[in-house]
């Protein structure tokens, strides 16, 4: 019996009772040691203390909804046994689809949790398995509950959901929006009930015609505990496939063992889900590899000793469709292309398996190109977080009040801050790109590699173009409507224009160290860390900090340079296509306000995505980068005219 480290599922029902809006959180009992049948028989899982492995929930567990790992909605906090259940309390993110689900439970019309586990040790009873070691690794809000014995909020503070009409009732039994919400609340109720016995019966027509090929004994005893279980078409799918590939199916070589994973490639593969597994990992690592972007040494040391590595697209096409067990006769190679984006994956259970792969090494060529682009904007810029896309402020105060003279019997005053702010708004940036269905049957790897790589330095240089454009552009600031680098108000814009010297440096030194705050009579004492210049004068700059002696000196009495490794050279092209000659200096983003990029949920990565369908013509991936980029405070940057 295969059960150790195979994911299972347990549904439970949702109850709203303890929902808190202002913390966007709710109690939950998470399991229980209630029996569920399983296709293997029965399966209780125990609720000791030794029994539960909590170490991925010391920190939370993802929370997500209908399973997707590539949406996590929020986290389940404060995971802890009590009594005879495991209990937590969901907390909800603020994205876009955190904030439908979590609309839709305030409202009542998702009731319904699971929980996603992993069974590490059991023992065999007469009607089937109890887990006496078991890992939890995820919760998620689902739409059709196997089975709703606790849930959220079941007997929170000794209520139950019988109580609930009570409970209304002393709140105030007269009151006619009490009898509004009941109404809506039957209504939608009847509306659920009509649609999940519209789902159910889809979901036993998909399993029956899964199961109709298939009249041995154990075929059909396998279809009753699936029908009978409310297992999904594409879990039953996966256990029949099991149950077809029991014990191994010799493929080629002979079977290797990694000593760095212990996972096993070669000769064998086992049925069901670790056949698919396997098709994915290896698939992948070598589409990866042919494509350059892949780079671990033991992972193309292991890719290279599986029958995946010398396969083309083509022939991965039909080898996930021979494990998905796809009559592919009398199928050309583009019907074979087809069907394969076409067919709904084992693993994922909306998208093709075989389209994932194919996405996830578009997405590994594309995050190798942002982070080999040769872009300097990181060096001297602050990375922020920005939440969505209306305009934020970037509030902060300025420098206390200077102290007071106190003489004897003298009273003391209050001091003060004064308030300023900034504003930052996020733009989305991006392309599409087209793999055509020519270029699968072709073999062309530039799909894959090249082309998503190519993308991923333009993502980069994109986030470079705002960044040195806060500097070019010289907005006005919002503190009090001059432009960020001025001569007049700011002091921070030299009035003639000349190259980096030790004179014209040791004037930016002194500009910004003798600024004034906007409570303080006092100079700040800023301190530059970064001279910025144009490509066309780096040399003279990285000459000049490297110098002992000032370059511009007398022979035979050349004084010693101040700035010798004082500030940090960092060049860039943009700022040559505004001027050749004007150059920058500016503070340390880690110790004051100076210029901030800031990204979407702080992803600073872009964010590829394919689109659903399949076309005749190929499958279109789009590549999406959310950033903004903003001057925080003008008292910490200079800027030098140059001449």
């Amino acid at each position: 019996m295969q059960i150790k480290g195979q994911r299972f599922e347990r549904q439970w029902d949702l109850d709203r009772e303890a929902i808190n809006a202002e913390t966007r959180t709710i109690p939950a009992s998470l399991s229980s040691s209630v029996a569920l049948k399983r296709w293997f028989g029965e399966e209780i899982l125990e609720h000791g203390d030794d029994n539960i492995n909590l170490e991925r929930a010391a920190e939370g567990l993802p929370l997500l909804f209908a399973h997707d790992h590539e949406q996590p909605i929020g986290l389940v906090e404060n995971v802890k046994l009590d009594g005879d259940k495991l209990r937590g309390q969901l907390r909800f993110s603020n994205n876009a689809k955190a904030n439908d689900i979590w609309q839709d439970v305030k409202e009542g019309f998702l009731r319904n949790i699971s929980i996603g586990y992993s069974i590490d040790e059991f023992i065999e009873t007469e009607h089937g398995i109890r887990a006496t070691r078991w890992t939890p690794h995820e919760t998620s809000v689902v739409t059709v509950p196997a089975d709703n014995s606790v849930g959220i909020n079941r007997q929170h503070e000794g209520r139950t959901m019988s109580d609930e009409q009570g409970q209304q009732g002393q709140e105030g039994n007269d009151d006619s929006k009490v009898l509004e919400f009941q109404a809506l609340r039957n209504k939608a109720r009847a509306e659920g009930q009509k649609e999940g016995q519209k789902i159910e019966a889809e979901r036993r027509d998909a399993i029956e015609t899964l199961f109709m090929p298939f009249d041995t004994g154990e075929a059909q005893d396998l279809k009753r505990v699936c029908l009978d279980t409310g297992e999904t078409a594409s879990r039953s799918q996966q256990m029949l496939l099991e149950l077809l590939g029991r014990g191994t199916v010799p493929l080629a070589g002979e079977v290797k063992q990694t000593q760095k994973t212990g996972q096993t490639f070669g000769a064998a593969a086992r049925g069901g889900e670790d056949v698919i597994d396997r098709f994915i990992r290896g698939g992948g690592e070598a589409l990866a590899i042919r494509c350059g972007s892949e780079r671990d040494k033991d992972i193309i040391k292991t890719a290279r000793e599986n029958e995946f590595y010398s396969m083309g697209m083509v022939e991965m096409a039909r080898e996930y469709l021979r494990i998905c067990s796809v009559n592919m006769r009398g199928m050309s190679k583009a019907d074979i292309v087809s069907r394969a984006f076409t067919r709904q994956g084992i693993m994922s259970h909306t998208t093709s398996d075989f389209a994932n792969i194919l996405e996830n090494v578009a997405n590994k060529s594309l995050l190798v190109g942002f982070d080999e682009a040769p872009e300097t904007w990181a060096t001297w810029v602050r990375i922020g977080n920005l939440s969505d896309f209306k305009p934020a402020t970037r509030p902060g105060i300025s420098e206390f009040s200077d102290l007071d003279t106190i003489g004897e019997s003298g009273e003391y005053t209050h001091g003060t801050y004064k308030d300023k702010k900034e504003t930052i708004q996020l733009s989305t940036f991006g392309k599409m790109f087209n793999i055509s269905r020519q270029a699968i049957i072709n073999d062309d790897l530039d799909a894959l590699g090249r082309i998503p790589r190519g993308m991923g330095r333009s993502a980069s240089r994109k986030i470079g173009d705002i960044a040195y454009l806060v500097l070019t552009a010289n907005a006005v600031m919002n503190e009090d409507g001059v432009a960020l680098f001025d001569t007049a108000t700011h002091g921070n814009l030299a009035a003639s224009g000349a190259a980096p010297t030790v004179a014209t440096l040791d004037a930016a030194k002194t500009a910004l160290a003798t600024q004034k705050g906007l409570n303080s009579a006092s100079s700040l004492g800023t301190r530059g860390r970064y001279l910025i210049t144009p490509v066309a004068i780096e040399t003279t700059s990285e000459t000049l900090l490297a110098a002992t002696y000032d370059p511009a000196g007398t022979a035979g009495t050349l004084p010693p340079n101040p700035f010798q490794n004082r500030y940090e050279a960092v060049s860039d092209h943009r700022l040559d296509d505004d001027s050749a000659t004007a150059w920058y200096v500016m503070a340390d983003p880690n110790v004051y306000d100076t210029v901030e990029v800031a990204f979407l949920d702080g992803n600073q990565n872009p964010t590829l995505e394919q689109n659903e369908g399949w076309t005749s013509d190929g499958v279109s991936y789009k590549v999406r980068h959310d950033a903004a980029a903003a001057a925080l405070e003008w008292r910490t940057g200079y800027k030098n005219p140059g001449a």
